[in-house]
């Protein structure tokens, strides 16, 4: 029985003692006042019944003198034993260690709580709204919860900060996220305690990424979009005769621009380059078109540099699908084409949806991804695909980013043993100069010791992987799925021209992740962001082009570091 139920039921059974006790004094004492017979009543509670002479009593007194007392006694008993559930949940939450602490109350919150639970982790939910009923409900899930103001001095210590595995902040504020971050930062001191804080939004995670070394930075959308991509790429369409190596022409639509629009377009921007498409095209429809523009490009100066964009202005949300049908009549027949609908509501992303589905002329090689909503539950097309619920994204792998840091950290450690190799020919056959440039350079030092802006640039490569083995013909999505023999087989039977074609890939692929984080064009100057490198792939230098050729070679090496490491939350 619910805490809601009981008291419930304890009200219920006062109200009823009252009337039955009032119904029996006043047939047993009609000439009583009114305040006779309530005081009388009363003491019923307190197993005072007044020694009233009549006999036999009536039945209403005497069913009130029995419950009256039982409902006082009951009262005692559920004011015990929430007292020794509150002293002994408060006992169990001092002394927790190595446990995982998660600031929030909201539902990706609260889903990111019950995947570490279901993972065997000790997992303490800290509300910032006292009184709140989801602290019960994590108490019966199997997860710790306390209740405390985000303005408490003494946080840190309630939820034994330094004796935690992890702290994640994950409210729906980025700001009170950013202050609480640091807050546990700080009260961890010495204590190394990996501080990990959700931002949804994008410049802001950025700004944060690149100013608070000791904190790491996570952005649901971008996570979100990360696995989107990666469900349905954009180069590889299932019911196309294309192959990912021989799309040419790329397109996406985007309407609506929100948090999720947004972080779709930076993944896009950072990953989607293929071996035969130079840039994918991207539209950008919604309403104030112009000012979207300005915000996209204040945010991220050279994303010219990565994609083609252009934007469409869509006064009246109704008449978005007709914008987008008429965008497509435009396409050529070959272009494959997603379309990320969103709109107000996921209802009107389903109509809007399911009106370019019906009117558009351009049925090959054409997708939808639109929301889930209560229209899409049965919806059975293979051109409109609905997005899984936001739960399914709220996985401690995803969120926390160690399935992508797995295998960014293996692409880390990969180019640090080849370095470390270059240093060690360097000075084999004397060359100490170019031996000091490689010791030199800011990210040669373990993939803990890098930087917040140095690892994101590791995930761009990650997030790339399983678009170079699409390029190699390789169909499936996932790359640990991949047999790492059949990655070299596929690498050994490309030609000089193939080769060529992936190695600018891999060069486009780099340098958008150079692009995107604020990098510009100029003598190697790190701490100025200026390289050299930042030219076509045919400017660059026969040794910068071997190296993009030696990453499309040892994909199937990369594949065999990262099957020898095991996942692991940590």
């Amino acid at each position: 029985m619910s805490d809601q139920t009981k008291k419930a039921v304890f009200i219920f059974s006062v109200c009823l003692s009252i009337a039955l006790g009032l119904h029996g004094w006043h047939t047993l004492k009609p000439d009583y006042a009114w305040s006779t017979k309530i005081y009388a009543t009363i003491q019923l509670f307190t197993l005072e019944s007044g020694n009233p002479e009549e006999d036999p009593l009536p039945l209403t007194f005497e069913l009130a003198r029995y419950l009256a007392p039982l409902t006082t006694a009951s009262g005692i008993f559920l004011g015990m034993s929430q007292f020794i559930l509150l002293r002994t949940r408060q006992t169990k939450v001092r002394n927790l260690s190595n446990h995982f602490i998660i600031v929030g109350g909201n539902e990706r919150a609260l889903a990111l709580a019950r995947d570490l639970s279901a993972s065997g982790h000790q997992v303490l939910v800290v509300l910032t709204m006292e009184g709140s009923v989801i602290a019960e409900s994590c108490w019966n899930e199997g997860f710790y919860a306390v209740e405390v103001s985000e303005s408490a001095h003494n946080l840190p210590e309630v939820v034994r900060v330094t004796q935690a595995a992890r702290v994640i902040v994950f409210t729906e504020d980025d700001y009170t996220n950013l202050k609480l971050a640091l807050l546990m930062r700080k009260a961890a001191g010495s204590h190394h305690l990996p501080v990990l804080l959700n931002l949804d939004d994008e410049q802001l995670c950025n700004t944060v990424q690149n100013q608070y070394e000791s904190i790491a930075v996570c952005n649901y959308y971008r996570c979100v979009s990360r696995v989107l991509l990666n469900e349905y790429p954009l180069e590889f369409s299932e019911q196309s005769d294309f192959a990912a190596q021989d799309a040419s022409d790329i397109r996406l639509i985007i309407t609506h621009w929100d948090l999720l629009s947004r972080a779709f377009l930076y993944q896009v921007a950072k990953v989607a380059h293929y071996a035969n498409c130079p840039k994918t095209k991207v539209y950008v429809v919604c309403k104030g078109v112009e000012l979207v523009q300005q915000l996209i490009h204040a945010a991220y100066p050279h994303i010219d540099e990565c994609l083609e964009l252009h934007f469409l202005e869509s006064q009246d949300p109704e008449l978005t699908p007709n914008v987008v049908i008429q965008l497509l009549a435009s396409f050529p027949d070959e272009a494959l084409t997603s379309i990320l609908f969103l709109a107000d509501s996921p209802e009107d992303s389903f109509s809007g949806s399911v009106r370019i589905k019906d009117q558009c002329k351009k049925q090959e090689n054409l997708r939808i991804l639109l929301p889930q909503s209560p229209l899409s539950g049965s919806l059975e097309d293979r051109q409109l695909c609905v997005l899984p619920d936001s739960a399914v994204f709220c996985n401690a792998h995803m969120l926390l980013q160690d399935s992508i840091d797995h295998l960014a950290a293996r692409v880390h450690q990969t180019w640090y043993e080849e370095t470390s190799e270059r240093i060690k020919q360097c000075l084999d056959r004397g060359d100490t100069p170019q031996a000091e440039r490689y010791q030199n350079s800011p990210y040669f030092k373990p993939w803990t010791a890098l930087r917040n802006e140095q690892k994101e640039e590791n995930r761009g490569a990650a997030d790339h992987l399983a678009i170079k083995l699409r390029a190699l013909g390789m169909a499936q999505k996932d790359p640990a799925d991949m047999d790492p023999a059949q990655v070299d087989a596929a690498a050994a039977k490309l030609d000089g021209k193939q080769l060529e074609a992936l190695a600018e890939m891999e060069h486009r692929r780099w340098a958008a992740v150079k692009w995107m984080t604020g990098w510009t064009l100029g003598p190697r100057h790190d701490p100025s962001k200026r390289h050299p490198n930042l030219v076509s792939y045919q400017e660059l230098d026969e040794p910068t082009k071997q190296y993009d050729r030696d990453q499309i070679l040892g994909t199937g090496n990369m594949l065999r570091a990262l099957s020898a490491s095991s996942k692991k939350i940590t």
